[in-house]
């Protein structure tokens, strides 16, 4: 939004009209290099737009990353388990093949049964071994056999699951690392930018007074050929109340130098004489009303009203809704972003600070539009204990305390209360990008 103003106030600017001869030249090159920093400018953006859309991209493939990894944890847990299990069958097998082995070379060529006392359950055991070696069974054998089978599959399940996991593991490290890597790019591309913004706005500047003092020369000049016109058109308007006056005057003594002539003409002369004279001036009608001044423009405002949570570069996708093993499904959005970078008060509110199990360091805004929103994961407290923040103010920085794999900032949207979810994802991308 303020980008497409800032185009509307370039191209009026360099849309203005000529300007004395003498320093047409100094404001050509002027506007040219203020047109000539607005495309560096265009092409900064496009690269910042070319890296977000990489850093989202990474995002993307390290929050599949760390899904998977959590997948093949329980898929490694159960093998293990199932491992764990075997090796205690395959142990007691062991040794009951072993005491059988030995019972039967004990006992070769002997018949009868293996008398044990009194206990039943131990004599129940021996005479199922006598049984074995009367009869020369081989079923446990084969248990054994396929036991230790069953024992090596999962064994080698278990060698290839934590070779999946250690590549994935590696795949998590390597994205993560890129998107910081496109982050640091965005960072050092807005620095330039701002370089160049700077200088564009003293130019505009210095424009912008050259506008002025032109539009000010001009109404300047108006506003007197106004008054000229409106003085001449008041003595022109005087004039001629002046001469119907005086037409009038004189025909009132042409009538009265008529009904005197009949009776006394000295007289008459006399009356003429002292009647014939120029008549009074009439009174000047008063001054008109000055013009009234020119219409001041209206100023601007942002529709949203929201500002952007992070002071900073960040990784942003719409991951509303989806699983997250640490915490059921997603309530909000992850914003991936270097440690330290400043969270803001994305509007006024009422702000409070506490940590809790899943979230660690945690930042509350209750705004006054009644809206609830939840930061969380951040490295350290901004303003604790302040009470009432307008939008904008530092609260916080991102971190990754509580479950956070990475650093990043879970951030929630309440819309007119908690436990009101809103996928937070529209408006903040409006707000930041």
């Amino acid at each position: 939004m303020f980008r497409k103003l800032a185009y509307l106030l370039i191209a009026a600017i360099l849309a203005t009209g000529s300007s004395p001869a003498a320093a047409q030249s100094e404001l050509d090159r002027a506007r040219e290099r203020v047109a000539e920093l607005q495309a560096e400018i265009d092409r900064l953006f496009e690269q910042v737009k070319a890296a977000q859309s990489r850093a989202d991209a990474a995002g993307v493939s390290y929050w599949d990353a760390d899904e998977g990894l959590h997948v093949l944890e329980l898929q490694i847990e159960e093998a293990a388990q199932r491992e764990a299990e075997l090796s205690g069958q395959v142990e007691a097998m062991r040794e009951q093949i072993t005491e059988i082995a030995v019972e039967r070379y004990i006992n070769s060529g002997r018949t009868s049964y293996i008398l044990a006392g009194e206990d039943l359950s131990r004599q129940a055991a021996l005479d199922a071994l006598a049984r074995f070696l009367r009869e020369g069974t081989l079923d446990i054998i084969d248990e054994y056999r396929q036991v230790l089978d069953d024992q090596a599959t999962v064994k080698e399940l278990l060698a290839f699951q934590a070779k999946q996991q250690q590549d994935l593991m590696s795949s998590a490290d390597a994205t993560h690392s890129t998107l910081i890597e496109e982050l640091d790019e965005i960072t050092e591309i807005y620095i330039e930018a701002a370089k160049k913004l700077n200088e564009q706005d003293e130019i505009l500047e210095a424009l912008e007074e050259e506008e002025r003092r032109r539009i000010a020369e001009e109404l300047r000049k108006k506003r007197a050929e106004q008054a000229r016109r409106i003085e001449a058109a008041r003595r022109a308007a005087a004039e001629r109340a002046a001469a119907e006056e005086a037409a009038k005057a004189l025909a009132a003594a042409e009538e009265a130098a008529k009904a005197l002539a009949a009776a006394v003409e000295p007289e008459r002369e006399q009356t003429l004489s002292a009647d014939g004279g120029a008549p009074q001036s009439p009174q000047s009608p008063p001054p008109p009303p000055s013009p009234p001044p020119p219409v001041s423009q209206t100023s601007l405002q942002t529709a949203s009203g929201w500002v952007c949570p992070l002071a900073g570069p960040f990784s942003y996708v719409d991951d509303y809704g989806a699983p997250r093993h640490y915490g059921g499904w997603h309530k909000g959005n992850d914003l991936i972003a270097p440690t330290g970078t400043p969270v803001l008060a994305t509007e006024n509110g009422r702000l409070e600070h506490r940590f809790n199990r899943i979230g660690g360091l945690s930042a509350y805004i209750y705004a006054d539009s009644g809206n609830y929103y939840y930061n969380t994961h951040l490295s350290a407290y901004e303003n604790e204990g302040v009470g009432w923040v307008p939008a904008g103010t530092v609260i916080g920085y991102v971190g990754e305390t509580g479950n956070a794999p990475i650093p990043h900032l879970h951030f929630e949207y309440h819309k007119g209360g908690r436990g009101n979810y809103i996928n937070p994802y529209p408006v903040v991308r409006d707000a930041c990008f």
